[in-house]
């Protein structure tokens, strides 16, 4: 049966409406794809250390529950550690909000009297929320999230370890499923994705570690409260490009001025974080995390603000491992390789200010050999004393 190509406009609308099917499947099937995702990418990021252990003699099935032991437990440490943290800066809320409410009274009256102006519904809107703050309620959905987390807690693992175990009956289903397509792109694709999971993330998580820990150590010496656990929200939230450090920022300057008694602490905190940002954007981050996966910062900040309104919290964490995947997908596939261009970072030539020069190839500076000229044939001449027909 002969192949009929469809028109460009029928596969882009078939594309478009694929791709809010699969948007509108993600978001329905929160409870069952987040925790199998994650799984996924902690069993890439876990699994050249079962390799090692197969090749020291231990059997595949228990190679896989070592190595998901002593990640959960790793995981389980770092888990304590946050809770504790967030557990003493949970316990001084109160005193926060508390000096909070006094300063934002101090501003309303200070502008009532300078401007003869009421106090407005917002303010008293403000008091309310502090109000709540200060009592600690605990809402309906905090307790469904947190019963969530721990059934997460014992299905993840489980998950992983069962991935690593399979791994070889994943890889013949991928055979069976793209049965048209060469073994060999199916390796190559699934060898790029697991790289882009192992130099992405573990270079991420190691960014994370060395800019917190540099974050703390600023804010402990400049004399701001809580610095450890400010220091690593602060390189969290840089995974968010310009927006997550202006955010960060501000929220340390906030708790600065709030637990500290000179107006010089916050100011100090706030340049320093802002020095390390430069430097790590700079300097370190491209060392560690390198161009493995190059993300377009406004595609990035669009795909988490995409995952966080799916997922919530867990969709920040997922969204640029998933979107880095998906960039390794497009630029395989002939059909999506634009989309693929599309997630990813812009060339030099892009940001100059003739860019379109570049692109039309009618930079005036290029010297282009010219067309030859093709000669056109004299029109034939008709013999009009031939006798007609």
């Amino acid at each position: 049966m002969k192949h009929i190509p469809q028109p460009y406009i029928v596969r882009l609308a078939a594309t478009l409406v694929s791709a809010f099917l699969i948007v509108l499947a993600l978001y329905y099937l929160k409870v069952v794809m987040v925790p199998l995702l994650f799984s996924v990418i902690f069993a890439v990021m876990i699994f050249p250390f079962c390799v090692r252990l197969e090749k020291w003699g231990v059997s595949k099935g228990l190679s896989a529950f070592l190595s998901v032991l002593l990640f959960t437990f790793m995981l389980g440490i770092i888990v304590y550690i946050i809770y504790i943290q967030v557990g003493v800066f949970a316990d001084h809320i109160p005193d926060i909000s508390a000096k909070l409410n006094t300063k934002i009274n101090e501003f309303r009256n200070f502008i009532a009297q300078k401007f003869s102006l009421k106090r407005s519904e917002v303010g008293n809107r403000i008091q309310e929320e502090l109000a709540r703050l200060q009592n600690g309620s605990i809402s309906v959905g905090s307790l469904t999230a947190i019963s969530s987390f721990l059934i997460n807690v014992f299905l993840v693992p489980l998950y992983i370890f069962f991935i690593i175990y399979y791994r070889h009956f994943f890889i013949e289903f991928f055979y069976k499923l793209f049965y048209a397509s060469d073994r060999q792109v199916i390796d190559d694709t699934l060898t790029k994705m697991s790289l882009v999971i192992k130099g992405y993330l573990f270079g991420q998580l190691l960014d994370i570690v060395i800019i917190g820990s540099i974050n703390s150590i600023a804010l402990y010496f400049i004399g701001v409260s809580y610095p450890i656990i400010l220091g690593f929200v602060i390189s969290l939230l840089c995974i968010i490009p310009y927006l997550g450090m202006i955010v960060g920022s501000l929220i340390a300057l906030l708790v600065a001025f709030m637990t500290t008694d000179t107006s010089w602490q916050p100011l100090t905190a706030f340049t320093a974080l802002w020095v390390i940002h430069i430097i790590d954007s700079n300097i370190l981050a491209p060392l560690i995390v390198g161009s493995r996966v190059s993300l377009n910062p406004l595609m990035a900040i669009f795909v988490l603000f995409l995952f966080g309104e799916l997922w919530g919290l867990p969709g920040l964490f997922l969204a640029l491992p998933l979107t880095a995947i998906v960039k390794v997908i497009f630029d395989i596939v002939p059909g999506l390789k634009a989309f693929g261009f599309l997630l990813g970072e812009p060339e030099k030539y892009h940001l100059k200010k003739h860019s379109y020069l570049y692109i039309k190839g009618l930079n005036r500076f290029v010297n282009r050999p010219k067309a030859a000229k093709i000669p056109i044939p004299d029109a034939p001449v008709v013999d009009d004393s031939a006798p007609k027909a």
